[in-house]
């Protein structure tokens, strides 16, 4: 820190290489909002690199202001990032070699996960993954079942729901919406409001036209799904935080095609999936993965119908990810 200048500390809502946008609140309620361009400090970045980026949205950090360039004259130069006190992080992509983490957000209130019933079709196993991400760190987890506009009549409507509720025996919640019909708005504001925010999802199902529903001030960009492949384009190219009103943040992000959960060993990724843990004490050997192993507890609560096969499934598909991504990397 330089002798005599101040610092100030706010939350980062835009973060890219070696740079970011960070939000300062207002100590008077009158008074408005600052947002800061910031550089961060250079001794930050030294050491070996075990993340893909030092500062993500959702970091609260310290800056120092200097002689500003822009338009508003706010500039700064991050010296600190603070603790987070939690995260979303998933293994960066396999061509990055090593294990590299790819913080997606961090220090926030609950991870939102958005899934279509239809336009794009749901992908199997990709929920169960990010769920397992929010337990490992502490974060609050919710489902919206989007677009259930587009179920047809009244029975598809119950089978797909049915599927969807299972979740709620988690300990998570489950909001069916709809921009077309506003059904399940009222309700995703209601969770929304006051709290720290990442909505997740693949490309297409809806995200930011939901945010767009609840928030018409945000303008966020929406395309549709393509013929093509089925699966919608990306329209948002960041993870940006967004104040909204009733207080809290938004944050709107990529469409994800993947998601290998960070800092989950293989044989560890059952204390992440606990309807199985339950089961799992039937189990004749302690230290049963629920693969091939004889006297399994949780196989054959798969048979009897406890526990849905494509939880199962879901369990072993990230299984085999996690070693793969273990002997890929020598481990």
């Amino acid at each position: 820190m330089s002798a005599g200048v101040e610092q100030r500390e706010g939350i980062v809502i835009r973060a890219g290489a070696g740079h970011c946008q960070v939000y300062v609140a207002p100590e008077q309620v009158h008074v408005a909002p600052e947002t800061w361009q910031c550089q961060v400090r250079g001794r930050l970045k030294k050491g070996p690199k075990q993340v893909q980026s030092l500062v993500v949205a959702g970091d609260r950090v310290r800056f120092e202001a200097v002689a500003g360039q822009g338009p508003d004259g706010r500039e700064g130069i991050v010296e600190e990032v603070l603790p987070r006190r939690n995260r979303i992080s998933r293994m960066a992509a396999r061509r990055s070699g090593g294990r590299i983490e790819q913080v997606l957000m961090a220090n926030l209130d609950q991870l939102v996960v958005v899934q279509s019933v239809r336009d794009p079709e749901p992908q199997t196993g990709f929920v169960d993954r990010l769920l397992a991400a929010a337990l490992r760190f502490d974060v609050h987890g919710v489902v919206i079942v989007n677009k259930v506009d587009l179920c047809g009549d009244d029975a598809a409507r119950r089978r797909e729901l049915e599927r969807w509720g299972y979740y709620r025996s988690l300990d998570v919640e489950v909001v069916p919406a709809s921009v077309a019909t506003s059904e399940g708005l009222p309700e995703l504001a209601a969770l929304l409001a006051g709290k720290i925010s990442l909505l997740l999802g693949a490309s297409g199902v809806g995200k930011s036209s939901l945010l767009n529903a609840l928030y018409p001030e945000l303008g966020l960009r929406v395309n549709s799904v393509t013929d093509r492949t089925g699966l919608g384009r990306h329209t948002t190219t960041h993870t940006e935080l967004h104040a909204v009103r009733g207080g809290g943040f938004i944050a709107d992000s990529p469409g994800l095609r993947g998601f290998d959960p960070w800092d989950i060993a293989p044989g560890g990724i059952r204390a992440y999936f606990p309807d199985l843990e339950v089961v799992a004490l039937e189990c004749r050997f302690r230290g049963c993965l629920h693969r091939d192993e004889p006297g399994c507890g949780v196989k054959d609560a798969v048979a009897r119908g406890r526990v849905p096969a494509w939880r199962h499934e879901a369990y072993l598909a990230l299984l085999r990810d996690l070693e793969d991504r273990e002997r890929a990397a020598g481990y």
